[in-house]
């Protein structure tokens, strides 16, 4: 009998066909034996036969070992020594692949009865072909039985999903025919929901953080049998789930298989799993299920179960990712199943994580402190943002700035407030705001606590002494029209941050509960990056707690109290509008850290804002005389801004420069909504200019 190594593959495969050949034309010879034929004289026995035959396979076996040695594999050795193939189901095996690539031999199977003209064999044909014994041939069926799973790896499902009886006509799958004839080829029906990482994908990417966690999770996947089989690993989307387990394979040096858990879902035969298990089986490598919270919500406890079980019977453990905690009981785990939460980095993490994105994209010159506390991301976000910005400035000619890296940013955002909140284009800057030197100076230092955050709380370690309450709350009051809206616009644009306005409507609800209800879903949204909270006219909704007289007293002053526990939960900026502060109770106003009035301007600043109203591309008549108008009337900003509009589109259909008549006749329509009539003596110097006023 031939010994040493394969020079081919293909001569392994000659010897595999000859062996088939044998085998068959042995049990034809026996079946003539029992039809009255003489049997073939050099056999004393068919069983006998059959060991020589078992010990040939035993012998090739050997023999592919060594060839693999010097670089020659023969896949289908390799298929028995990862699928566990017992003798019988390597008799299958080869009498399957006999039919596959002999014609000749498809023909010999035609012609025998158990076969029932099929040109594969039939588990019948199997059986009977491999041993004469009734007795031996009832227990074959019995282990095919039992190891369904195994036969299915290589012969695919059974008819209708089903167990077949001994006419399962055995083919080799399609998937174990690619595998055998080009191995590095992947598997057609798992393309689009499974991805195979190789162990050298992640080489140049370095773990900034969680490195002892990686090495910690490459320990538990070493083992053969580990104590706790199930891993699971949650939390929020891009915050590295997939990235630790990559990198705790490279450690391994081993290979893992990525499936979607969606893919899972969408398989209406019930094959996918068994396909997705025999991949990872094929390719010896570990199978971690991505997104399973997609699978716990739709399918049935017991359906999610079954499928643990069944990977476990299969495979020495299985990770699964998700963005949420374990949803189900725990008696059923015992000790096999370990939970690691990975919640969002802290700043200090994020700047690190921001400074290597910049690194790797060249960029220079960025802030990575500044996005690091305006932006609670994950460092998939953070990637994402970086390279959002690169096409950004590509698409627009110019280089990655401060502007540009904060729009990437927001685009990242994605928010579910539905009408409960509405975003809000911040489009003023610190210019526009007119507001006396004290109230702007209160207005900066409340931005600071947001710039220098992590100056003060982390590097300097004040987060120590204050575990909570770290966000920034102020309260804007004053008459309307002075600016409140404007001067949330203007913080939101100095910190590059989105503003967010509360939709009261919305959120005030008559129904017990539902108004807390509300006010939880809008925190829990702008919590994803940090943004900006504006509640206009918050008196509305918290205005002074009353005496309790009833139950509706009662679940109003709740209302108020659990607005204040979310504003000292939130780490972000809540601004609060009013009209009226004595609206506001003592108690109420104690826990606010920033109250900043937003008082009338007076005469210097009405100055200010009527020349800074009119932009200079604006047609502006050289009489119009901004000095009168700041010292005759008293007007709030917001009272000036709709005068200029007006008398702008007069001055427009007009087809005129912007002079004294046309702002003198909108400011007159303007006070006219507050029922102010103005007389022509009121407009003092300017009189003579208000006949068309007086004509109406």
């Amino acid at each position: 009998m031939r010994r040493g190594i394969y020079k081919s593959e293909w001569e392994y495969t000659e010897e595999l066909l000859g062996l088939a050949e044998e085998k068959l034309r042995a049990y034809q010879g026996a079946k003539g034996l029992f039809e009255g034929l003489p049997p073939c004289p050099e056999i004393k026995s068919y069983e006998e036969h059959q060991e020589t035959f078992r010990e040939r396979i035993r012998i090739m076996g050997e023999r592919a070992k060594l060839s693999a040695g010097q670089g020659v594999v023969i896949p289908v050795e390799y298929l028995y020594r990862v699928f566990r193939a017992d003798n019988f189901m390597k008799h299958c095996i080869i009498l399957s692949l006999a039919a596959e690539l002999d014609g000749d031999f498809r023909k010999s199977c035609t012609l025998l009865e158990e076969n029932q003209n099929y040109e594969f064999p039939t588990l019948q044909l199997c059986i009977h072909s491999y041993t004469l014994h009734r007795e031996e041939r009832s227990r074959l069926l019995g282990d095919v039985y039992r190891n369904r799973a195994g036969y299915e790896y290589f012969f695919g499902r059974t008819p209708s999903g089903k167990f077949a009886s001994s006419g399962w006509t055995l083919r080799l799958d399609e998937r174990i025919r690619i595998f055998l004839f080009r191995m590095e080829d992947e598997a057609p029906e798992l393309r689009g929901f499974c991805r195979l990482a190789l162990p050298g994908e992640v080489k140049e990417r370095p773990m900034l953080y969680r490195e002892e966690l990686a090495l910690r999770l490459a320990e538990f996947l070493k083992q053969d049998k580990p104590r706790e089989r199930i891993c699971y690993l949650y939390g929020e989307e891009g915050a590295g789930k997939e990235f630790l387990v990559r990198h705790a394979f490279r450690e391994l040096g081993k290979l893992c298989l990525f499936v979607q858990a969606g893919g899972l879902l969408a398989d209406e035969n019930d094959t996918r799993l068994g396909q997705v298990l025999r991949e990872a089986k094929l390719r010896r490598a570990g199978l971690c299920i991505r997104d399973f919270q997609e699978l716990t919500k739709e399918w049935k406890e017991y359906e999610a179960w079954e499928m643990l079980e069944e990977c476990l019977r299969e495979l020495p453990f299985l990770i699964l990712l998700s963005t949420e905690k374990w949803p189900y009981s725990r008696k059923k785990l015992s000790e096999e199943f370990l939970e690691i939460s990975l919640p969002l980095p802290d700043i200090g993490k994020r700047m690190l994580l921001w400074r290597q994105a910049f690194t790797e994209a060249g960029i220079d010159g960025a802030d990575p402190e500044g996005l690091a506390v305006k932006f609670s991301f994950s460092p998939g976000k953070i990637k994402a943002s970086v390279r959002e910005a690169v096409r950004l400035a590509g698409w627009r000619g110019k280089p990655v700035d401060e502007e540009i890296l904060y729009e990437a940013c927001r685009m990242q955002i994605s928010h579910n407030l539905g009408e409960k909140a509405a975003c809000i284009e911040a489009a003023f800057e610190w210019e526009d705001l007119v507001l006396p030197h004290f109230q702007k100076m209160r207005l900066r230092n409340a931005c600071d606590q947001i710039t220098f955050y992590h100056r003060v709380y982390e590097t300097w370690g004040f987060e120590k002494k204050l575990p909570y309450g770290r966000g920034v709350s102020m309260l804007f009051y004053g008459p309307p029209g002075t600016g409140k809206t404007m001067g949330a616009q203007v913080v939101a644009r100095g910190l590059h941050l989105e503003l967010y306005k509360a939709d009261l409507s919305s959120v005030m609800s008559k129904y017990i509960g539902e108004t807390e209800k509300n006010l939880d879903s809008i925190f829990e949204e702008v919590k994803k990056s940090r943004s900006i909270l504006f509640f206009d006219e918050a008196d509305a909704l918290f205005g002074k707690r009353s005496e309790v007289k009833d139950a509706q007293d009662k679940y109003a002053n709740a209302e108020t109290a659990y607005l204040l526990q979310k504003i000292e939960e939130y780490e972000g900026i809540v601004i609060l509008a009013s009209n009226y502060l004595q609206n506001f109770d003592e108690a109420f106003k104690r826990r606010i850290k920033f109250m900043i009035e937003f008082p009338l301007p007076d005469r210097e600043r009405r100055l200010e804002i009527w020349k800074r109203m009119y932009p200079k591309e604006a047609p502006v008549s050289e009489e119009l005389d901004f000095a009168y108008l700041a010292r005759q009337f008293e007007l709030s900003g917001s009272s000036i801004k709709n005068i200029a509009a007006a008398s702008a589109f007069l001055a427009a259909a007009q087809e005129t420069e912007i002079g004294m008549r046309q702002v003198l006749f909108a400011l007159s329509e303007e006070l006219k909504k507050s029922g102010k009539l103005l007389q022509r003596e009121e407009f003092g110097e300017y009189g003579y200019m208000t006949e068309e006023i007086f004509l109406q």
